[in-house]
């Protein structure tokens, strides 16, 4: 079976996006955007991949010049500033990452006032905090911040819960604000744990101990002090993995398994079931069928071959089902 290795996973609609925007053209995004109507869920999933793109092209940058008051060209422009941001990659204390940072805060404030009810421009902020996270570098005041429940960390709390208001199982909020603690350097499991305690049955919630656990075990790997084999067969990874098994992926109906938002969830559960010998990943590779991602295929894996080794923990979780049943 040949993967597809691309952010738009199975959303069609996308790929033409793509095209367009090499072109410098705009049209095919609007269009796109405009269809996804009050779907916050695939709105931010799009929003968040176009951007990905259209961060190295001037399209956005057209269509702002042209309609600089409508909701979706606002929006699109705060989702381009903030991933040029991050393109920067430079020290967050940088004066050209403080003067783009405030920029793009800028323009988040002003896709917010043209849409309030919509999620994804409080969620730029929320990916903007990070950020902000060294007190060594303060970029404005902090009026986002506030002490965290349950004796959690300080953090950007009150845009977590506007986002939540709005999309309760908005995914990219949670890895947001998952990596404000990692920038701060601490909080980050605490966070991961604490929200999945609060976590329904059929709720994505469970899924954020994964990415935590995930972005622990690249960090640690990058520095040589642990292996994979240890990591995530550890009994209270496992727990998680399980939790994330029997509480979310077991519920999804399948309308719900069909949404391109949820590819990297579903990727990184079937890499995290695979690795902690938990078992169970057939149903979940399955679900993914050839959509496959680089979180965490590529980027939790040092070796090269990554396609193989997707191919083979996928043989083996179907052989692991057929000989259950």
């Amino acid at each position: 079976m040949p993967l597809i290795d691309h952010a738009a996973g199975s959303d069609e609609a996308l790929y033409p996006v793509f095209e367009d925007l090499k072109l410098g053209r705009y049209r095919l995004v609007k269009e796109v955007l405009a269809a996804t109507g009050h779907d916050w869920q695939v709105r931010t999933f799009r929003s968040q991949v176009i951007a990905l793109y259209a961060a190295h092209t001037p399209a956005i940058d057209y269509w702002h010049q042209e309609e600089p008051h409508t909701a979706d060209s606002l929006l699109m422009w705060a989702r381009v500033l903030t991933q040029r941001v991050f393109a920067l990659r430079l020290p967050h204390g940088d004066p050209a990452v403080l003067a783009a940072a405030d920029q793009a805060r800028r323009a988040c404030r002003a896709a917010i006032q043209a849409n309030p009810k919509c999620p994804a421009a409080r969620v730029c902020l929320l990916a903007l905090a990070q950020f902000d996270a060294d007190p060594r570098y303060p970029q404005h005041q902090r009026d986002h911040w506030a002490p965290g429940a349950d004796g959690l960390l300080e953090g950007p709390w009150p845009l977590f819960w506007a986002v939540r208001q709005r999309d309760p199982e908005n995914r990219e909020a949670y890895q947001r604000l998952l990596q404000f603690f990692y920038a701060r350097g601490d909080g980050a499991h605490s966070v991961a744990q604490w929200l999945a305690m609060s976590a329904g049955e059929c709720s994505n919630l469970h899924m954020v101990p994964l990415y935590a656990f995930a972005e622990d075990f690249r960090q640690r790997r990058d520095r040589r002090r642990v292996s994979d084999f240890t990591y995530w067969t550890g009994q209270q990874v496992r727990r998680y993995v399980q939790l994330a098994r029997d509480h979310w992926f077991a519920y999804l109906d399948e309308h719900t398994l069909a949404s391109p938002a949820l590819s990297m969830d579903l990727n990184l559960l079937a890499w995290a079931l695979h690795k902690s010998g938990v078992g169970g990943a057939g149903p979940v590779f399955e679900a993914i069928s050839p959509y496959a991602t680089a979180m965490p295929w590529q980027t939790l894996d040092n070796r090269s071959n990554w396609i193989a080794d997707f191919h083979k923990a996928r043989s083996y979780a179907l052989a692991e089902r057929h000989v259950s049943y």
